[in-house]
C-alpha cells in the first residue's frame, strides 16, 4: 500500500477531526455555530475554512505542486488574520493536522512500512507552517496599512468639515 492510497482512504475521518482542532480555537458559542451551520452564506467563515481544509488536504494527498497549497493555505490565513487571534494561535491548525495524520494513520503506516512516506509529509506540513506564519504576517501587514490610510482619509475629512464650518 502507498500512503496516499491510506489517506485517501481515511480522509473523510482525517478532515473531520482536522475540522474540530481548527474549530476548537474558537469560543465555545462560536464552535457551535461553526460546526453547525454549513451554508455558505449563512456561515461564510465556517464555510470558507471547511472548504479550504478539505481542499488544502486534498492537495497534500495528490502530492500537488506548492502553488496550490499556497493557495488553499491562504483563504485559511486570510481569515485568520482578521479574527482575535495570537500569531501562534492563528497558525497552529497546520502542527495539528500533523497530530490528526500520526492519530489516524500511525499504526497502519508503520505496518505497511510507509513511515518513511509519512515523515516526508510531515516535513511538508512543517514546511506549510512556516509558509503559514509568513502569509500571517503580510496579511496583518496589509490589514494596518489599510487601517493607517483610513485614519489619515478619516483625519483629513475632520480637517475639511472644520474648515468649512470656520466660513
Amino acid at each position: 500500500m502507498e500512503l496516499h492510497r491510506l489517506l485517501e482512504k481515511k480522509k473523510t475521518v482525517i478532515l473531520e477531526t482536522w475540522l474540530v482542532a481548527i474549530y476548537d480555537t474558537y469560543p465555545a458559542g462560536t464552535v457551535r455555530f461553526l460546526e453547525r451551520e454549513m451554508d455558505r452564506f449563512s456561515n461564510p467563515v465556517g464555510y470558507a475554512i471547511s472548504t479550504s481544509a478539505g481542499q488544502l488536504l486534498d492537495a497534500l494527498i495528490k502530492g500537488d505542486d506548492p502553488g496550490t497549497l499556497h493557495i488553499c493555505l491562504e483563504k485559511i490565513i486570510k481569515i485568520r488574520a482578521v479574527q482575535d487571534f495570537t500569531p501562534s494561535q492563528a497558525v497552529a491548525f497546520m502542527p495539528d493536522l500533523k497530530t490528526v495524520l500520526r492519530g489516524h494513520v500511525m499504526g497502519e503506516a508503520a505496518k505497511y512500512g510507509l513511515q518513511d512516506e509519512l515523515n516526508e509529509l510531515e516535513i511538508k506540513i512543517d514546511r506549510l507552517s512556516y509558509i503559514s506564519t509568513e502569509l500571517y504576517t503580510k496579511m496583518k501587514n496589509q490589514i494596518r496599512d489599510i487601517s493607517v490610510k483610513e485614519a489619515a482619509k478619516a483625519g483629513d475629512f475632520r480637517a475639511r468639515v472644520m474648515s468649512i464650518r470656520k466660513v
